[in-house]
């Protein structure tokens, strides 16, 4: 399944001749952009298709202007389509927004009346009333209010040598999370893996993250924050999307609780069969009809 959306932005960031990022906006292009968009998502979802549909991608925070996140919140609304905008990722982004609306990320976005549950939100590091960010704040009730879920990316936030404040802490406060890759390897079991440890890490104690919590933001976290209840889960009334892992060979080791074995030894590598909406697409690690 997927859920598709060509990238639009009012703003360009870019070297100054004193070696300092600046940002340059063209807001009639940015629109003229979403319309494009806009026409795409109304074409794919006209299409009725059970697997693939459409979404809205204004980029990131940073580049995007008011008119323009009212725009896409508005058709968002209308095509009740989820919206994806990167937040809350970088010290640049963060200072750009401070600095040119006197509010935190997400305080500008609720200013604007931009979040809902349809918002994804890659990646909520830089969240204020976090240790990541000295700027007090009410971030995370805001983001709990909203409805919005918070992606949450491990792999690319580690190799950026960044991190969410506390998996645990978010968790607990009612924030909604779901997992992301943003990077290749696409690898969601690997993301989950690091996700666990370095949740550890920065909380400093291995009860406060188990490894199903994990399992839960990648499966039941994804399917709700796409509002699709038929999804990520595997019961009666659900659409028959199921992996299956081979644990039977000797690179995984011993398999007690397959859960918290498949987070601390497995990988994408040993998913073997794949079946979407009942269909088999992979067997035994074959693509039918594919050299």
């Amino acid at each position: 399944r997927v859920y598709l959306g060509p990238a639009y932005r009012a703003g360009n960031s870019y070297v100054d001749e004193n070696g300092r990022i600046a940002f340059h906006f063209d807001e009639e292009r940015g629109l003229r952009n979403f319309a494009e968009s806009l026409a795409f998502a109304e074409r794919i979802e006209g299409l009725g298709s059970p697997t693939v549909r459409a979404m809205l991608a204004p980029d990131r925070i940073e580049t995007g202007t008011p008119d323009l996140m009212r725009r896409t919140v508005a058709a968002g609304r209308d095509l009740d389509i989820p919206i994806r905008l990167h937040c809350c990722q970088s010290e640049l982004e963060f200072d750009r927004i401070t600095s040119a609306y006197g509010m935190t990320p997400l305080e500008w976005l609720d200013s604007i009346g931009a979040l809902s549950d349809r918002m994804l939100l890659p990646h909520g590091e830089l969240v204020a009333g976090t240790r990541n960010v000295e700027r007090a704040g009410r971030d995370l009730d805001i983001l709990r209010d909203a409805g919005a879920t918070l992606v949450h990316c491990p792999i690319v936030s580690a190799r950026h040598a960044g991190f969410m404040d506390s998996f645990s802490k978010f968790r607990a406060m009612g924030v909604r999370i779901g997992l992301g890759t943003d990077t290749w390897p696409c690898d969601f079991i690997q993301n989950m893996q690091v996700g666990v440890l370095l949740s550890r890490v920065m909380d400093g104690s291995i009860d406060s993250v188990r490894s199903e919590h994990y399992f839960d933001a990648g499966t039941l976290g994804g399917a709700d924050a796409l509002k699709r209840p038929d999804l990520g889960r595997l019961q009666p009334g659900a659409k028959a999307d199921i992996i299956v892992i081979d644990m039977g060979h000797d690179r995984i080791g011993h398999v007690i609780d397959p859960i918290q074995t498949l987070m601390m030894s497995s990988s994408g590598r040993d998913v073997r069969t794949t079946i979407i909406d009942g269909r088999f697409v992979m067997v035994d690690g074959i693509i039918p009809g594919f050299d």
